[in-house]
C-alpha cells in the first residue's frame, strides 16, 4: 500500500470571518474570485478546468500545496461561492515554497460535470509511483514523488461543498483531460506515467462511476538507432464535430542521460466514438497506438525540424475540419487549419516574442478568434487576436486584462461556456510568493466578487498558523508538512 502517513499532519491558516460580509463598510469588488491559486496554476495541459452547468460555471483549481480547490459562479444571481478544498495531493511541501522550483506542478485538476449535474474532478499525480504497482503502459516518475492519480466527485449534484473518492482509475497519469460526448459518454484521457508513458484513454457510459480498461492510442518506446532516447508525447483532446474526439500532439525525443525540453512537430488524428476507429485529417483509418514512424507518415500536420515546437489547443468548425494553435521556439503561438485538403500556414499570430499561451474559437471556416495570455518583457496582457481570412492576417483587440510588468497564465475554454463566464485566467502578483489571483473571463473583462470574499491566502501569509487537520470540504487554506525524505526529492520539469 502506498503509505500517506506522511501527508499528516497539517496545518493551515485561520480564516474566521473571511466569507462574512463587514457591518460597517462593504468592501469594494475585485477582478478575481481567489487569490489563493498556487504555483504553476493555469495551464491548457489539464482540461477542461471550468464548465457551465444548467446556471452555473463550476471551476477547478490548483491551490496551496498544490491541493484542488473548486469555486463556483452562479449567473443570474451574480453569486460566487467556494473556494472549497476537493481534494488533497501528496505531492505538496511545507511550508508551501516561494521557489517554483520545489514545486512538481503537474497534479493540476482537470473536472467535469456529468449529466446528472455530479461534480468530477481529477487530479494529483505526476507519473505516481511504483509503491502502487506495476505500470505496463509507462513508468512511474519515481519514488512517493509521483504521487496518485486521484478520481473526485461531488457527494451531490451542484454541490461543492462536499467530495468522495471514486476509486476507480489507474494511479499512474498525468495530463488528465475529460471529453464528453453528447450521448453523456465520458472518456477520461491521459498519459500513462512520467515521460516515458503511452497516452491512452478510458471510457465511461454510467457517468464516470465505472470506466472501461485502458485503450492505448499513442505509444512510447525506445529508438532503434539510440535506444537510452524513447519517443515520448504530449498529446491534448477535445471534443470534435458530431460524435468525434480531436488528438493534437507533439513529439519529445526523450533522452536519459541527457534529458532535455525538446519538443518538436505537430500531429493530428480523430477517435470515431461510434466504432472506436481512429483516422487521420484526411479520413484515412489508423492503427493505435501509433509509434513514432507511423505518425509520421499519416498524421503529421508540421515538422518542425530541430525548432522547439510545444503543444497547443485544437477546434473545429462546422464542417469538422480542425483548427490548431500551438507554441513555437520563444513560446510564439502559431495557427494552422485544415481547409479540406491541405494544412494551411503556419502562421504566427502575434508578430512579437515573449510567452504565449491560449485557446481558439471557431466562428467560420476563415474566422477564428485566439483569446491569448501574453507575457512579455515589459507588459503582460490578456486578450483576443482576430482573423477574418483563414489565419492569413490577425487582428489586434483591446486588451481585457493588461499590467506593466504583469505575468498571466490561462486554462483552455470552459466547456458549454456562456459569455459571461469563458476562461480562467491567473495573475502573478509577488516575487515574494507564490500565490496567484485567479479570475474567470468573460467577453467583456473579469468576472467580479467582493474583496471580502475573493482575499484568502495573501492577507493570511503573516498570520500565525494554527494546527489541526483539515477535511474535504473545508473552506480553509492548507499549509502541509513533509517528511525530510520529501523535501530532497526533486521534481520534473514543468511538461
Amino acid at each position: 500500500m502506498f503509505n500517506s502517513k506522511a501527508h499528516r499532519p497539517r496545518v493551515r491558516f485561520p480564516l474566521a470571518g473571511i466569507f462574512s460580509v463587514s457591518l460597517i463598510a462593504q468592501a469594494a469588488n475585485v477582478d478575481y474570485f481567489t487569490d489563493n491559486g498556487f504555483g504553476n496554476v493555469s495551464s491548457t495541459m489539464q482540461h477542461p478546468t471550468g464548465q457551465y452547468y444548467q446556471g452555473t460555471t463550476y471551476l477547478a483549481y490548483q491551490g496551496p500545496h498544490e491541493d484542488s480547490y473548486v469555486c463556483a459562479y452562479n449567473h443570474a444571481g451574480r453569486k460566487w461561492s467556494g473556494p472549497v478544498l476537493a481534494g488533497v495531493s501528496l505531492m505538496g511541501k511545507t511550508p508551501d515554497p516561494i521557489d517554483n522550483s520545489e514545486l512538481d506542478n503537474h497534479g493540476k485538476p482537470a473536472m467535469m460535470v456529468d449529466v446528472q449535474g455530479y461534480i468530477h474532478v481529477v487530479f494529483g499525480a505526476h507519473g505516481g509511483s511504483p509503491l502502487l504497482g506495476v505500470n505496463t503502459l509507462g513508468t512511474p516518475a519515481g519514488s512517493v514523488r509521483g504521487a496518485k492519480l486521484t478520481h473526485l466527485v461531488s457527494r451531490k449534484p451542484q454541490d461543492i461543498s462536499s467530495w468522495q473518492v471514486l476509486d476507480n482509475i489507474p494511479p499512474f497519469g498525468t495530463y488528465p483531460q475529460f471529453v464528453q460526448t453528447d450521448s453523456g459518454d465520458v472518456y477520461l484521457f491521459y498519459r500513462h506515467g512520467a515521460h516515458r508513458s503511452d497516452w491512452v484513454y478510458q471510457k465511461s457510459v454510467d457517468n464516470g462511476r465505472t470506466f472501461a480498461p485502458e485503450v492505448s492510442i499513442i505509444k512510447h518506446k525506445p529508438q532503434a538507432a539510440s535506444p537510452t532516447t524513447h519517443d515520448a508525447w504530449y498529446a491534448w483532446f477535445a471534443k470534435g464535430l458530431g460524435d468525434t474526439i480531436t488528438a493534437s500532439y507533439v513529439y519529445h525525443p526523450c533522452a536519459n542521460p541527457g534529458h532535455t525540453s525538446a519538443r518538436h512537430n505537430v500531429y493530428y488524428m480523430q477517435l470515431n466514438c461510434g466504432n472506436g476507429s481512429w483516422e487521420n485529417v484526411a479520413g484515412e483509418h489508423l492503427s493505435v497506438p501509433v509509434t513514432k514512424e507511423y505518425a509520421d507518415a499519416k498524421s503529421l500536420v508540421f515538422n518542425t525540424g530541430t525548432d522547439r515546437c510545444n503543444h497547443g489547443t485544437c477546434r473545429v468548425d462546422a464542417e469538422g475540419h480542425p483548427h490548431l494553435i500551438f507554441r513555437y521556439a520563444k513560446g510564439q503561438v502559431r495557427y494552422s487549419r485544415w481547409t479540406g485538403s491541405v494544412w494551411t500556414g503556419p502562421t504566427a499570430i502575434v508578430p512579437d516574442g515573449g510567452s504565449q499561451d491560449g485557446d481558439l474559437i471557431v466562428e467560420f471556416p476563415t474566422q477564428v478568434r485566439v483569446i491569448l495570455a501574453s507575457s512579455g518583457s515589459s507588459r503582460g496582457e490578456v486578450g483576443w487576436w482576430n482573423t477574418a481570412d483563414g489565419g492569413q492576417t490577425w487582428s489586434k483587440q483591446p486588451p481585457l486584462l493588461s499590467r506593466t510588468g504583469g505575468v498571466f497564465g490561462i486554462g483552455a475554454l470552459v466547456e458549454n461556456f456562456i459569455p459571461s463566464g469563458m476562461f480562467i485566467v491567473s495573475e502573478t502578483v509577488s516575487s515574494q510568493h507564490l500565490y496567484k489571483k485567479m479570475m474567470l473571463m468573460g467577453r467583456d473583462g473579469p468576472v467580479k466578487r467582493p474583496e471580502e470574499e475573493a482575499d484568502i491566502a495573501i492577507k493570511n501569509l503573516l498570520e500565525i498558523m494554527k494546527s489541526g487537520p483539515l477535511k474535504s470540504g473545508s473552506t480553509q487554506v492548507p499549509v502541509v508538512k513533509r517528511s525530510k525524505k520529501q523535501k530532497k526529492e526533486g521534481r520534473q520539469d514543468e511538461e
